[in-house]
């Protein structure tokens, strides 16, 4: 095989090496939805690598310069692509990974958060001139669930920075989850039909006639406890707790999520605090025990 000439040997080599490994970058970048960065990356690979090696090559020839000087100064700018990269690539990793882990759990666009249990009671009553009549149906431990929806989901809604302990000198990596708040899932309301209790009431004649619609009424009653259940899950009280699972779960989840990706890209896993904040919150917010340090 030919050697190519030692003059264009190196240059090429290094032009090569720059070339292929921005070129990674670039494709992963456009792998992870950063099309426009992966084009800016690929054009500032080609006109930096022109530039250097081009330049490189024409001040070897005319003012013949040491080929130390010149590995040099390309390893300079080998080392500011490292740099750059090292800024860029995690940020992004992370953002897309902790999402991408989130939509692993999706159920038909929602991610469950949270589930309570709650007593139902509903009742119809009528009056009239001849009494009251009253229909009645309560069931016991009904089961409502909460999510988030999927779709509202985006890398924007997380963001991440260094963090030092003060105490200890320790670096470690702060997540913050912008989450939209729990919603109540009207489609999964479980009642067990087997435990539902009837009563049917009546006052004055209605007590004795046959006619008064009370079983009416309890058919009736029956059929609004999926409605009183959604009504009840919606309260403060039941929302606050739903908030709260909610940002339990969430937190365990991208910490899992974030532990996993740190341990294959670096081998040892800094500390990881997780802080999750709903628009509107009524719980009080973690802080996470790392103190922020600038990038």
């Amino acid at each position: 095989m030919t050697n190519l000439p030692r003059k264009f040997g190196a240059p090429a080599l290094i032009g090569a090496i720059a070339f292929l490994l921005l070129l990674v970058v670039a494709v992963l970048l456009f792998q992870q939805g950063q099309s426009t960065l992966s084009l800016l990356v690929i054009a500032a690979v080609v006109v930096l690598s022109a530039a250097v090696l081009g330049l490189a090559h024409i001040v070897r020839e005319i003012f013949r310069l040491p080929a130390t000087l010149l590995q040099a100064g390309s390893d300079a700018v080998r080392g500011v692509f490292d740099w750059l990269g090292g800024i860029l690539k995690p940020k992004v990793e992370i953002r897309t990974a902790i999402l991408a882990g989130i939509r692993r759990f999706d159920d038909h666009g929602k991610l469950v958060v949270g589930s309570l249990r709650v007593d139902v009671l509903a009742q119809i009553v009528e009056t009239s001139a001849v009494g009251t009549v009253l229909g009645q149906a309560s069931a016991r431990e009904v089961g409502v669930q909460y999510f988030i929806p999927l779709e509202q989901l985006t890398i924007e809604n997380f963001r991440w920075s260094f963090t030092v302990d003060q105490g200890t000198g320790e670096r470690g990596i702060a997540v913050y989850c912008q989450m939209p708040l729990p919603q109540v899932d009207e489609e999964f309301i479980a009642i067990d039909e087997a435990g539902i209790e009837t009563l049917s009431l009546g006052s004055g004649i209605q007590t004795i006639n046959p006619w008064s619609g009370k079983d009416a009424l309890t058919a009736k009653a029956k059929g609004q406890l999926k409605p009183r259940a959604i009504e009840i899950a919606k309260r403060p009280e039941c929302m606050l707790a739903a908030e709260r699972m909610a940002r339990g779960h969430i937190e365990n989840l991208v910490h899992s999520v974030a532990n996993s990706l740190l341990q294959l890209s670096a081998g040892k896993v800094p500390p990881v605090a997780v802080l999750v904040e709903f628009p509107v919150s009524q719980a009080p917010s973690i802080q996470p025990s790392l103190s922020q340090a600038s990038d």
